[in-house]
């Protein structure tokens, strides 16, 4: 039995982004990697602007997996 949409798991704040689609949009990216680099593939994805937007806020330090750019990402949120 499925869940109705407006009782899922997804605790986002309404406009916060799907941690799916970020993830599509660092799509290809090489770990580790820095902020800066994060920001360039996003860019590359063509990701929307709120995307980007997050990932630059992001702090700047090496990020060795996708797991490690959502925990920070869930920090700042």
């Amino acid at each position: 039995m499925s869940q109705h949409p407006a009782r899922s798991q997804d605790q986002r704040h309404p406009g916060q982004p799907n941690p799916i689609d970020i993830q599509k949009a660092l799509s290809g990216v090489d770990y580790p990697t820095t902020r800066e680099k994060l920001g360039e593939r996003a860019r590359h994805n063509h990701a929307n602007t709120d995307i980007v937007d997050l990932i630059d806020k992001l702090p700047d330090h090496n990020y060795d997996s996708p797991a490690a750019v959502s925990k920070e990402i869930s920090r700042i949120q």
